[in-house]
């Protein structure tokens, strides 16, 4: 004889399926939230608690078995938790005023165009990710494994310097996401905890020291509600550092997208792609060579001149087509090429130089 299924406690435990499942999977959006408001509440001890965990990675090396690899890890993730915060406290805060060059370019962009903005972000985390990954892999299969790891990550940071190249319309890349970390303001106590601690006696004396803070922000004027600044004591160091605070450069008053000129022909652009390209040419040029000899200096020697190379059609191009050559480029370009400069120290540790040299 055949049991009917019991329908009306199928239907109730249904039910409480269907009203249980979206509470459960909306609880990651809550806690996210929660944690937000309580970023946005602790803003100032944010930074403290930040360098804290970094200093930490000075002091667990050498202390237990793995401790470089537990190192990088709590680096590593302390970078992608502050720049987290930074896009949170963005939020809830003001700007810095004034911004940077390099950071009003890169929020234009950021803000204008979606895919620069992911391919910005997944460019920088994996500039911070990259080093432990290398770690990790290394010591679970070996310098195969890891340069096949590298291969893979120089071309998604070559795909990302791609896009952010042609979506800026042929510009010199620039890295970073414009993520600036905002002005918080120093907590100061309410009214009511002053008076909790003082007794709830007010004399003459916090009175005059709570104008004069007033006044040390400057005046407001009743009209407009702008704020005239206090000027300085009479001195020429004093004065001197007060006016050259207030003068505006060329690229203050430039729009955004005008800090970083388009390539005007197509040496100018081969010379860009090929800065973007020479970190993967070496790269599969080292895994080739993996398990032959270490100190062969011709991956060395390849990465380095195409390095090189690009920088000279670079230079070249900005000789004989800027109008007024290096004097015409802009201050984020002059910082751009002297972050590049500065990189190429770093070929001397790497490949067969560290091995035959400096090390």
């Amino acid at each position: 004889m055949a049991v009917d299924p019991p329908t009306s406690t199928m239907r109730e435990l249904y039910k409480l399926a269907q009203t249980g499942i979206p509470a459960t999977i909306s609880l990651p959006s809550h806690w996210l939230k929660s944690y937000e408001e309580f970023v946005a509440k602790n803003a100032s001890s944010i930074s403290q608690i930040e360098s804290a965990l970094r200093s930490l990675t000075y002091i667990i090396p050498g202390r237990f078995r793995e401790s470089e690899l537990a190192s990088e890890t709590l680096h590593t993730s302390t970078l992608l938790l502050s720049l987290y915060h930074t896009s949170l406290l963005r939020r809830h805060f003001p700007p810095p005023s004034p911004p940077s060059p390099q950071s009003r370019y890169t929020s234009f962009y950021t803000a204008r165009s979606r895919l620069y903005s992911n391919s910005a972000i997944l460019l920088q985390t994996i500039q911070y990710t990259e080093l432990l990954c290398e770690m990790f892999f290394k010591r679970r299969g070996g310098d195969r494994a890891r340069w096949r790891l590298v291969v893979v990550l120089e071309v998604i940071k070559a795909t990302c310097r791609t896009i952010m190249f042609w979506v800026t319309g042929k510009r010199m890349v620039v890295e970073g996401v414009g993520a600036e970390r905002p002005n918080i303001p120093d907590p100061s106590p309410s009214t009511e905890e002053t008076e909790g601690k003082g007794g709830g006696r007010a004399n003459g004396h916090d009175e005059e020291i709570k104008v004069q803070g007033e006044r040390s922000k400057g005046w407001p004027m009743p009209r407009t509600g702008m704020t005239l600044p206090v000027l300085p004591t009479t001195t020429s160091e004093s004065i001197t550092a007060f006016l050259s605070a207030r003068v505006i450069s060329a690229d203050d008053i430039k729009a955004a997208h005008h800090l970083v000129r388009k390539f005007s022909d197509l040496q100018g652009q081969a010379a860009e792609m090929m800065w973007i390209l020479r970190p993967v040419v070496y790269a599969l040029a080292m895994q080739r060579l993996q398990g032959r000899n270490r100190k062969d200096w011709r991956p060395w020697l390849l990465g380095l001149g195409l390095e090189l190379a690009a920088r000279e059609l670079g230079k070249k191009e900005v000789r004989e087509r800027r109008v007024g050559g290096w004097r015409g480029t802009t201050g984020v370009e002059k910082e751009e090429l002297k972050r590049r400069g500065w990189g190429l120290a770093w070929w001397g540790m790497r490949g067969a130089f560290y091995d035959n040299v400096t090390k």
